[in-house]
Order: structure tokens, then sequence, then C-alpha cells
């Protein structure tokens, strides 16, 4: 796998439309999207975010989450590298201002190993789909980062796509007796940007290294994401293949199955809250995964 890491110039325009699609990106600025994509629905749950907070989006992307949460009455901010990313998100944030009501939303572009941000500043941060985008060294960097603009009784929300096991190891199988499942779901911007794809064990030694007390799990996201494509987007990649596959009796399966301990294979959303502290914080409740608890400490 490439541990170079990726420069800013990759996350072009045509690299948002490939992530987001390009039918549900245009929905999303003419507010004819109620509900996020389920994985972001699922982060702001956990983020839980209320009136008055700061919150911070590492790796806004197309500026989803800070506008949202601008929506909720915080004062949130979105970071990117990525000058494409945040034309798109300011466009998000014109189109989206009159709902913001008491809350804010600001645009920084800055590195995610080096924020500019004052410490203990942010109530809530939030880090969506970009761990397996940063090289080892500089994941380790962010997450420092993140210990440091916690405020006291802060913590922050980790989503990391895909789960390691899954591609490596479930797939290739599924192929074998079903071939129109692929035996390799990354498409050609998946190999080249996905440069540091994680696994539990992996996740979990790191957040040690890096002194955040945390809680990870995994939940299966991916037949809620195919249903949530009704705008039936093209990405030009295994996306077109699995999809629709995952939309009827087959996803509906794989839901179910995912609730069994053969969740370690098939659920491909790691999911995670990190805090400072040496107990979770009043009223944050992690998940406690059983079987992923087990499946760490067997294999860290």
């Amino acid at each position: 796998m490439n541990r170079k890491p990726v420069g800013a110039e990759v996350y072009d325009e045509k690299w948002i439309a490939s992530a987001w699609g390009e039918r549900a990106n245009e929905a999303f600025l003419k507010q004819e999207i109620d509900h996020p994509r389920p994985r972001v629905k699922r982060a702001l749950e956990l983020a839980a975010i209320e009136a008055g907070q700061t919150v911070l989006d590492i790796a806004c992307g197309r500026g989803e989450v800070p506008a949202l949460a601008a929506e909720k009455g915080a004062f949130a901010v979105g970071v990117d590298f990525s000058a494409a990313s945040l034309d798109f998100a300011a466009k998000v944030k014109s189109s989206r201002q009159e709902r913001f009501k008491q809350g804010r939303m600001e645009l920084v572009r800055a590195d995610a190993c080096r924020l500019p941000f004052a410490n203990e500043s942010f109530d809530c941060i939030t880090m969506l789909d970009i761990v397996e985008h940063l090289t080892p060294t500089q994941l380790e960097a962010m997450f420092h980062e993140v210990g440091r603009l916690l405020k006291p009784g802060g913590f922050a929300v980790i989503h990391t796509l895909p789960n390691r096991w899954v591609y490596d190891v479930t797939f290739p199988l599924l192929h074998k007796v079903w071939r129109r499942m692929p035996a390799d779901p990354r498409g050609p911007i998946d190999r080249e940007i996905h440069i540091n794809e994680q696994d539990l064990p992996n996740l979990h030694r790191l957040l040690k290294k890096c002194g955040l007390q945390h809680r990870l799990w995994l939940e299966q996201h991916m037949a809620a994401q195919a249903r949530w494509n009704r705008l039936n987007d093209r990405f030009g990649d295994n996306r077109d293949q699995v999809y629709p596959l995952l939309t009827g009796l087959a996803g509906r399966i794989l839901e179910a199955v995912s609730l069994t301990p053969a969740k370690l294979l098939l659920c491909n959303d790691i999911f995670g809250l990190a805090w400072k502290e040496a107990s979770p914080v009043v009223g944050l409740k992690p998940r406690w995964g059983i079987t992923e608890r087990l499946a760490m400490r067997l294999l860290t």
C-alpha cells in the first residue's frame, strides 16, 4: 500500500463529484435532501451537537458537517487543505445560510496535522473519512492535535471506512461464490488516496499511543447507503456494481447477519469516540461492542 502523503491537488472537482455524486451534491446545495448520508447522520447522532457549542470538523470536504452543525445552533468550523473542497463548502455555506439561526459556519484552509487554533478550543471534534487518507505519522500528529484542542469534557467522533478486514478478506471470499460481487471493491481513486486503511486493533493501538481514551466499534451502513442513493448517481467505480445488489433482500440479510459476531468481517464502518479524561464525560455514552472489545484484546 502506498504510504506517501496525498497532495491537496488530488482532491479536486473531479474527486468531489466522485466522492458524493454529482446529483447528490446538487441536491444538497438546493436543500432537496432532508437527511444526510447514513454514515454522516450516525456521526451527528453521536456528536449530539447543541446550540452554543464549538464544533470542529477536520477534513470537512464539501462542508456537510459544519453546515448541519451550524443549523443546530453551533459555532462550527470546517477545516480542509483542499482549495476545491473549500470552494464547494463555501457554496454550501452560502446556500444554507438562512438555516443557521444563531449558529455560525466558518471555513479554514489548514493541515490536519498542524491546526491553527488555541488549546482547548472545541467542545466536539469530528473526523469523518480522513483517517484512511493520512500516513501513520500524519495520523498520529492529527490525534495529538485533537487532544490539544478538546475542551475539558469535550470529545471527538471518529469514522473511517473501510474496515480493512472486509475489503481484504470478505469481498474476495464472496467473489468466489457470487461472481457479481467484485473481489476488490476499491475504485481507482480509492487506491490512490486510501493510503492507511484501518482495522480495529491498529486504530486502538494508535489512539492509546496518543493518550486518548476511546471506544471503537463496527456498524453496518453499506446497504443503508445503497438505499439512500435514491438519486441513482453513477460513480464510475465498483459502487455502481455493489449498490444495486444491496438495495433489496441481499442488503437486509447483510444487515441482520451483521448483528452477530460475523460483524468483524461484514461491517465496513468503524466508528469511535475519543476523549482526554480517565472516564467518559457526563452525558457521553460510548457504545460497548463486546465482539469488538474481544477482538481488540486478542489481537492487540
